[in-house]
């Protein structure tokens, strides 16, 4: 196929991804923001919130259970013209949400002290985490609903609206941070506990907006048809499509704290300086979870209406796109890493480190884009089940491979990193090849006789 600068497709890709991307780099500000708040109340506290944060990350991955499955569901049936249906798979999410958000709470909240204790915190450090994360376990059922919302919003391919929500909730958070934290201007400072509080004050803004705004769109039905207990027709293929999704979103944020291990061995610089990256590595990042969710909007859209030849053209072009963004990235982060990381850190030796992990995975930075790009076309057409036999292995085997490459041979620090950077390539160009050639999307994508949509039910 002859590659054009530009192609009519474009425009509807980054009408999309932009906005996602967008929305993502405003919850990275929010991170950055709380933790100089944090920070103010000594570095157990830091390290309590921290602590805390490796279990909401997994929390937050779970989601995805119920997120992708309707975000899947409801662009195939919109593609499709069938738009009450769509509503009904809206209020089924809702609804598994809730419930799965109270599980979570109940079997979370008992135990948190087993886990803290599991990561051998010591007791100022597990007081902080306890109180910051059972304030947010309680505020469970509000952060689901929110982050399903979100995925409602861009099922229709409306990520501007939910990006502009969120861009106002988390000022509100920001705001209330030194106020809740600290205790400006009331002089009653709750600590970590605030900082969580906060959290849940701005989502409940979020998502009272989320919902006025879902209604106007009609991507709702009326409140009455919310609240009614739904048959929940279509919760089989919701989680069939969510889980596996969820899962490789789970097992990812439990390999870095294991890594973590293996990373102090070769002391506290590695670690630091692997911290320092993960904020320049979170633009890559966030930048192919925005292309990431424009085919799983879009690719979904199109595959609703048994239009199998655009789902090829759209993977085709959001490829094509994401390569050429990431490859500047990509330089950077090969020829001028220690340019980089200077204005973060003036220790030589975090620099150092940095540095070296921005020009390891500089090599394979483009695959990451592929990674989670080709996620999102497999997330539109429903079938997610493949990835994740892909995915799962290769970021489970960062940790042997890491130990491999820098304890048995001797490599150190840089071995994990060639450890993380060789699987995020092996991913990648896995995902990318099983789209264009594997029989799954072979089958998927064969063409159908007539115009019926090929909605997997």
């Amino acid at each position: 196929m002859k590659f054009r600068l530009t192609d009519p497709v474009d425009p509807q890709i980054l009408r999309i991804a932009v906005p996602a991307f967008l929305g993502f780099l405003g919850f990275i500000l929010f991170d950055v923001i709380n933790i100089f708040w944090v920070g103010r109340l000594g570095t157990s506290a830091i390290a309590g919130v921290a602590s805390a944060a490796f279990l909401t990350w997994a929390i937050y991955a779970a989601m995805n259970a119920t997120t992708v499955g309707a975000n899947s569901l409801i662009a195939q049936l919109f593609g499709a013209g069938r738009k009450e249906e769509a509503k009904g798979v809206a209020v089924e999410a809702a609804w598994l949400s809730l419930g799965a958000s109270l599980l979570v709470m109940a079997l979370l909240l008992p135990s948190m002290d087993a886990v803290f204790g599991l990561m051998g915190l010591r007791p100022e450090t597990a007081v902080h985490a306890r109180r910051y994360l059972g304030i947010y376990v309680c505020g469970l059922p509000l952060f689901y609903l929110c982050n399903l919302a979100g995925s409602i919003f861009n099922a229709y391919g409306d990520t501007r609206t939910n990006v502009l929500i969120m861009s106002g909730s988390v000022a509100i958070n920001m705001a209330l941070d030194p106020v809740l934290i600290l205790g400006y201007l009331t002089g009653r400072p709750f600590g970590v506990a605030g900082a969580a509080s906060a959290s849940v004050i701005a989502t409940v803004f979020a998502l009272a907006l989320q919902t006025v705004y879902l209604r106007r769109r009609g991507f709702l039905p009326p409140l009455a048809g919310l609240l009614r207990l739904p048959s929940f027709a279509h919760a089989r293929a919701m989680l069939r499509i969510g889980v596996p999704s969820a899962a490789v979103n789970v097992v990812w944020s439990m390999v870095y704290p294991a890594l973590t291990a293996i990373i102090t061995r070769f002391g506290e610089a590695p670690l630091a300086g692997l911290s320092v990256c993960f904020r320049w590595e979170g633009i890559p990042y966030y930048l192919a979870m925005g292309f990431s969710t424009a085919m799983a909007t879009l690719i979904g859209q199109a595959y609703g209406r048994g239009d199998t030849r655009s789902v090829r053209r759209i993977a085709s072009r959001g490829c094509a796109l994401i390569t050429a963004l990431l490859l500047p990235v990509a330089l950077a982060f090969i020829f001028v890493p220690g340019w980089l990381v200077r204005p973060l850190t003036s220790d030589p030796d975090v620099i150092a480190n940095a540095a070296r992990y921005l020009r390891v995975i500089g090599y394979f930075e483009i695959f990451l884009g592929w990674e989670l790009m080709f996620q999102g076309a497999f997330n539109g057409l429903g079938h997610t089940r493949g990835y994740m036999l892909i995915a799962v292995p290769l970021t489970v085997a960062r940790w042997p491979l890491a130990w491999l490459l820098a304890v048995t041979l001797g490599l150190g620090a840089a071995g994990i990193w060639w450890a993380i950077s060789l699987s995020t390539f092996a991913k990648g160009a896995w995902l990318a090849w099983l789209f264009a050639r594997g029989r799954a999307a072979a089958r998927l994508l064969a063409p159908k006789a007539g115009s019926e949509p090929v909605l997997q039910n």
